[in-house]
């Protein structure tokens, strides 16, 4: 029993990883578009609304919901995400 809860522990990050790795590469599949932060109100909504229809397919909570976005940040909006991060820790936040 000891044995199988050390090797749960160990398994454990790793597991982990590889639970995001799926996460993403289920999230991609969906060819989301990316959004490059370029000011379109009309543009972004659009944009939005097209993520939001992949994560409630996916049943996708939110803190893997940001994680997701990120990876189709692009151009000013990667830098603007980027530079938010960087305040929020600075600021003594929690940011993953």
């Amino acid at each position: 029993m000891v044995q199988m809860l050390a090797q749960a522990q160990e398994n454990g990050p790793h597991d982990h990883g590889e639970a995001e790795e799926r996460r993403l590469d289920r999230f991609m599949r969906n060819n989301p578009s990316t959004f490059k932060g370029h000011f379109d109100l009309d543009g972004a909504q659009t944009w939005m609304q097209g993520v939001e229809r992949i994560f409630c397919a996916m049943v996708t909570i939110n803190d893997h919901r940001v994680r997701l976005t990120t990876h189709i940040l692009a151009e000013e909006a990667k830098y603007w995400c980027a530079s938010v991060k960087r305040r929020l820790e600075a600021g003594g936040e929690v940011v993953s």
